[in-house]
């Protein structure tokens, strides 16, 4: 936005009601942020169980052999 509407929108429906806008356009934006960051935990939390599953399965299997 430029600043020119910022300053006229302020003087036509006040300061609070355009703070509020601005704050929930950013909330809306780091909500969105969140979501991907945690999307990408969980598909990393996902590899780190397979490689988990398979290390048990190696050693349950080498310490038979023993």
């Amino acid at each position: 936005m430029e600043p020119e509407m910022i300053i006229q929108m302020i003087g036509s429906v006040g300061f609070p009601i355009v703070a509020c806008g601005a704050l929930f356009y950013q909330m809306n934006k780091e909500n969105e942020m969140h979501r991907e960051e945690m999307n990408a935990f969980k598909d990393t939390i996902n590899e780190l169980r397979t490689a988990i599953v398979e290390l048990t399965v190696r050693l349950s299997r080498d310490n038979k052999n023993d």
